[in-house]
Parts: structure tokens; C-alpha cells; sequence
């Protein structure tokens, strides 16, 4: 889908007179049922022609015969799922059934938000373009050096002073420079002229070299890497779990009535002895719901590993509290998050992730078609009218 027909889509939708949209945007919490129309889902599946969508399309039918849970589902339920864009997976981990499942966003609708930024998606897809725009507004983690094809390229006389064995004890943190997943992260420790390198790899999960020789070990990956500088924590989160450095996950939208920031819904990323030594989701770390306008914690759940399946009122490796805890200068946080993406009105959705410091918060990346599974393991998101409207705004919901 072109800018011009994303442009195009959201036109028509607004020139259509739908219930929905016609619905003030004031207080966004509320029930889906009054929002979107019974069995939406395959009404948007049987809208979907343009190329991108097709292309979107074809691979969320890939990802679904590729899901191991698909075994577990009758002929009938795999055909009711995949006809309404929902992996197998989801009818284990929402507890997905005819019932409930019009209130959840579906996968296809989650690839499909990829869409929505137009041409400004690539802000997002380069780590070195994100540090350029979003560093001149907010904190970012250093770009120290950029390896690729068999070359490492500094971004600061960092680099040099690590190759010659005269910095540290320092750490650094690479992974690649496209995409994201956190599978390959790599946590480097230097000490002058040592360089131990630890990664969540089964295989070679620690490791070390000389600094003269660190430059190798990601230049010659088959993907480009990017090498940036540690970024420590905030007391509170170093508390939750000081193994891993533990993210917010925030997802703002443009609000499709006013064009203001809205901030959909947060949940804090907490790594386990599963995910070490990151904080991933996908690989077994938790996620902590947040009350978007206190800061409060909720219970955390897990999508894999063995804390899978459970609400945890504590941290499983820890025994810290989580359930009934405050993140400290969450209403600061939230309204300096809001302020950022003001400044950058060509954005219009976003799920954020922040590494939180006592005082501020430093943004580690976007993602312009957040996963969404850490939200609504906990609560879905199409309860939240704001989000209906701006879905329905941009021709991803049917009303």
C-alpha cells in the first residue's frame, strides 16, 4: 500500500458515516461491543486487495501453518482463526474463543499498523536513523561503530581507543542494525585489552576476545551490526530484576479526532532466568501491566519458557514485589513520551520502548508495528475506543 493509498483510505473512512466515528473520543476506555460490529475480523480478511495487503497477507498464512499450535485445534477452529487473522497461538495465550475474540486485535491487523507510517516507517527499520531523527529531541543510546561486509565502521574515537586496548572497563551492547526480536543481542564487557562478549545463544553463550579482534566477530555477520554504548537502568527497575536491562513498552497513537499524542497502552518488560541475559518477551521474559495514568503495576505473565501460564503477583527469580507497585515519575515520563511525539507529526503510531532512569528515560528504539501480545495477554486492546477510532480512521477496522 502507497502513501497516496494510505492517504486515500483514510479519506474515504472519513467521508463514511459510521457509528463508530461518530463517537466522542473524551474518555477512551469503554466496550468494544457498542464500538465495532459483530465478527469484524472477516469483514476486514475479505476487504483486504490492495498489493502490500496481499503481501501481508501471504505471509501471516505462512507464519500460521508454521505455528505449533495448530496440532492443537480441530479443522473447524483452525479455519474459524485463520478466516478472522488470528495465529493458533492466541487461542492459547488470550484464551481466544467465538466469544470474546471480536474484542482483540488481531495478527493481521498488527502486521497491517506497519503500514500507517507510510514511507517514514524507515525512521524506524534503521537503528541509525532512528538515533539521528530521535537523538536530536530526546535521549538515545551512542552509536559507537557500525560493522558491516567485513568492515567496522567508528561513529566516535570510542572505537579506536578500544582497539588499541586503551578503554574500559566499559560495556557496550550490539545487535543487529535492521529489524528487531532481541534474539541477537550481544553484551559486551571491556576491560583494555579483553573484551568478553555474552549473548542468550544456547550454543555459545559466552565468550571472549581481544579488543583488537571484537571488531571481527560482528563485521563478519550476515547481517549488519550496530555497536552502541551500555545504558544503566534507574534504581526501580534495576530492582525488578539487575540482570537484565528492563524496558517499557509504550504504544502511542495519533488520536484520530484531535491529532494529539494518545497513549494506547504501557507495560514494563522484566527479565527471568528464561530470557537472560535480556529482558525479551518472545524469549521467556515477563510482561508487567501498567496503569497508563498512575504508573501502578499489575500482575506479569510470560509467553514462553517455564513461567508460561501463570500471573505473577512477585517476581518468579526475585520473590520482588510487582503487583501493586509504583513506577516512580510515571505521570513525567508519560507526559515527556507524549511531548516527543508531538514533535514528530509525520509519526502516527508507535510502540516505544524506554530504558527508565530515576530522573528520565532513555528511548532504546520504536517499532512501527508493535508486537502485541505483552498487551493483551493482560487485557485487549479493543476496548480502548481511541485505538477503535484511530483503526477505523486508517481503514484498519471495519465498522
Amino acid at each position: 500500500m502507497t502513501p497516496e493509498t494510505i492517504d486515500n483510505a483514510t479519506q474515504q473512512a472519513e467521508k463514511t458515516p459510521t457509528g463508530c466515528q461518530e463517537k466522542e473520543v473524551g474518555e477512551h476506555k469503554g466496550t468494544a461491543e457498542n464500538e465495532l460490529p459483530k465478527d469484524h475480523h472477516k469483514q476486514l480478511m475479505e476487504s483486504l486487495q490492495e498489493t502490500d495487503q496481499l503481501g501481508l497477507l501471504k505471509r501471516f498464512t505462512l507464519d500460521f501453518h508454521a505455528d505449533p499450535d495448530l496440532d492443537t485445534l480441530s479443522e473447524e477452529e483452525a479455519r474459524f482463526f485463520y478466516e478472522r487473522g488470528f495465529l493458533p497461538e492466541k487461542a492459547r495465550l488470550y484464551g481466544l474463543n467465538r466469544d470474546n475474540i471480536d474484542t482483540y486485535l488481531s495478527d493481521v491487523q498488527r502486521w497491517l499498523t506497519r503500514l500507517v507510517n507510510g514511507p517514514y516507517s524507515v525512521v524506524f527499520n534503521n537503528k541509525i536513523l532512528f538515533d539521528q531523527v530521535f537523538g536530536q529531541y530526546c535521549n538515545v543510546p551512542r552509536t559507537v561503530a557500525v560493522c558491516r561486509q567485513g568492515r567496522v565502521i567508528p561513529h566516535t574515537d570510542l572505537w579506536q581507543q578500544i582497539e588499541a586496548g586503551q578503554a574500559g572497563p566499559l560495556m557496550l551492547v550490539a545487535k543487529p542494525l535492521g529489524g528487531g526480536g532481541g534474539g541477537s543481542v550481544y553484551f559486551i564487557r571491556i576491560d583494555k585489552r579483553h573484551a568478553v562478549v555474552e549473548t542468550n545463544d544456547a550454543i555459545n553463550p559466552r565468550f571472549s576476545v581481544k579488543t583488537e579482534a571484537l571488531g571481527e566477530v560482528f563485521s563478519r555477520q550476515r547481517v549488519p551490526f550496530i555497536i552502541n554504548e551500555y545504558v544503566q537502568q534507574g534504581e526501580f527497575s534495576k530492582r525488578m530484576y539487575p540482570l537484565t536491562v528492563n524496558t517499557v513498552r509504550a504504544l502511542v497513537v495519533r488520536d484520530a479526532t484531535t491529532g494529539e499524542p494518545y497513549l494506547v497502552r504501557a507495560v514494563l518488560r522484566v527479565g527471568n532466568s528464561e530470557s537472560y541475559p535480556i529482558d525479551n518477551f518472545s524469549l521467556g521474559g515477563l510482561s508487567i501491566e501498567v496503569n497508563k495514568e498512575t504508573g501502578e503495576l499489575g500482575h506479569a505473565v510470560a509467553a514462553a519458557g517455564r513461567f508460561t501460564g501463570q500471573r505473577w503477583a512477585t517476581h518468579p527469580d526475585t520473590g520482588e514485589k510487582i503487583t501493586g507497585a509504583y513506577i516512580p515519575n510515571w505521570q513525567e515520563h508519560k507526559n515527556k513520551l507524549l511531548t516527543l511525539f508531538n514533535k514528530l507529526p509525520y509519526l502516527k503510531y508507535c510502540g516505544f520502548d524506554l530504558i527508565l532512569q530515576d530522573d528520565d528515560f532513555v528511548v532504546l528504539e520504536g517499532n512501527s508495528y508493535s508486537q502485541v501480545r505483552l498487551f493483551q495477554m493482560h487485557e485487549p486492546l479493543l476496548l480502548d475506543k481511541g485505538y477503535i477510532n484511530f483503526l477505523v480512521k486508517k481503514g484498519l477496522a471495519k465498522c
